[in-house]
């Protein structure tokens, strides 16, 4: 993805002190090695995400720490803060390739897959008991 594409309002210093947003980062001998962030503000109409439910997204891992539990680390950290908060699950968008990582989870599919900046994705949805 273009780092046009990447880099948002969301991602600034302003956004987490209003606490609209949650980033958290993995690091390995002082590096970063996978980010990921959850969206605590409303959402938009047409955006794939629920009222009243966060949005995980940004879910990035370095590509030569893949498959070392990064990735699951990352999502299990934001669905706890979110839990804690007293929401009843979270939502994501999720790069098509990448749903069977998250269907691991227990992530259920939402819809239909669309494009997003030339990337077919697919809306998925965690509720918890």
């Amino acid at each position: 993805v273009p780092a046009i594409e990447e880099i948002d309002a969301l991602d600034t210093l302003q956004a987490i002190k209003s606490g609209r947003v949650i980033h958290v980062m993995v690091s390995e001998s002082q590096l970063a090695v996978g980010t990921a962030r959850l969206v605590l503000e409303g959402s938009k109409p047409g955006s794939g995400k629920i009222p009243n439910l966060p949005h995980i997204g940004r879910v990035a891992v370095k590509k030569t720490t893949r498959r070392k539990g990064i990735g699951e680390i990352l999502m299990v950290e934001l669905q706890q803060l979110a839990r804690t908060m007293g929401f009843r699950g979270v939502t994501l968008s999720a790069q098509s390739q990448a749903a069977p990582f998250y269907t691991q989870l227990g992530y259920s599919a939402r819809g239909s897959v669309y494009d997003d900046v030339g990337i077919p994705h697919q809306d998925m949805d965690l509720f918890f008991d």
